[in-house]
């Protein structure tokens, strides 16, 4: 999953700075904006991957008391 997401991120960046050059010298540059508009792009998705982790339920560990007889431990208590 993470090198497919860092696949799209980084053709989706190649885009945004294909389509924000300028000309300098008959060469196609990205210009200043380019580089900002992907940096916000960049900071937009990190702010929505926190939003979403967020709101993902907690590991909880098991109720301590309930363990030992979860486990199969013996029991301090006498068997009748």
């Amino acid at each position: 999953m993470r090198s497919t997401g860092a696949s799209v991120a980084g053709a989706g960046a190649g885009v945004a700075l294909a389509q924000m050059t300028t000309s300098l010298g008959g060469r196609a540059l990205p210009c200043g904006n380019g580089s900002k508009v992907v940096l916000a792009l960049g900071a937009g998705s990190a702010v929505l991957a926190f939003l979403l982790a967020a709101f993902l339920p907690r590991h909880r560990p098991a109720d301590p008391v309930a363990a030992p007889a979860a486990t199969g431990a013996p029991s301090a208590e006498p068997v009748c």
